[in-house]
């Protein structure tokens, strides 16, 4: 079994679920979030955040190369799309990248994205969402309890980089400490429309 993510402009996604539907994939969802690229990109056409869709399903391994050549026939069309698996079975890890998830409060991902980039990252997706802890007792308004808001980055690195970039994070962002947020990586068995990356 494969987990796909397909990160696409804002007003693509819809196109891709279809696709994946279309070809077996289940569990098939869509949610918001923002682009980041290196910032000589982003210097050259004066923005800061660019709007992105992320697509999500699962699907059977044994297809999962069929659909890839599907999706990257479509992405040539997207031009700032891209796919990637992550095999549910831990011996089909072979690809040479890493997808990395960084989860800290709100308004702390950019910090999370300059870093990486500093250490040969290029781009990241931010996706807001909420938090949620045993031990935290959530503060109650007008008799309702306040989540704490988060920050979720996502960015394919090479695996050469993965150290250096999880370790500056870890460090600079002071995950160490109690309630500051966390971080992981897991292997990419499939993708596609990434833009290489040199260390």
């Amino acid at each position: 079994m494969q987990y796909i993510r397909v990160i696409l402009p804002r007003g693509k996604g819809s196109g891709f679920m279809k696709l994946l539907k279309d070809n077996g994939a289940f569990g098939v969802s869509c949610f918001y979030g923002e682009g980041s690229a290196p910032n000589e990109i982003l210097n050259k056409f004066h923005v800061d955040k660019q709007k992105k869709e992320i697509v999500t399903a699962l699907f059977d391994k044994e297809n999962t190369l069929i659909l890839f050549d599907k999706i990257k026939e479509k992405l040539k069309g997207v031009n700032t799309g891209i796919a990637f698996a992550t095999s549910l079975d831990r011996k089909d890890y072979t690809m040479d990248y890493v997808c990395l998830y960084v989860i800290c409060d709100r308004h702390q991902g950019q910090k999370a994205i300059h870093i990486a980039q500093e250490n040969g990252a290029r781009g990241a997706t931010l996706v807001h969402g909420r938090g949620s802890a045993e031990n935290v007792k959530s503060p109650i308004f007008l008799n309702m309890a306040i989540e704490p808001e988060k920050d979720i980055v996502i960015m394919l690195i090479k695996k050469e980089l993965e150290d250096t970039i999880k370790g500056k994070i870890y460090e600079e962002m002071e995950l160490g400490k109690e309630g500051k947020g966390i971080i992981y990586s897991l292997p990419v068995s499939e993708v596609s429309g990434l833009v290489e990356q040199n260390n």
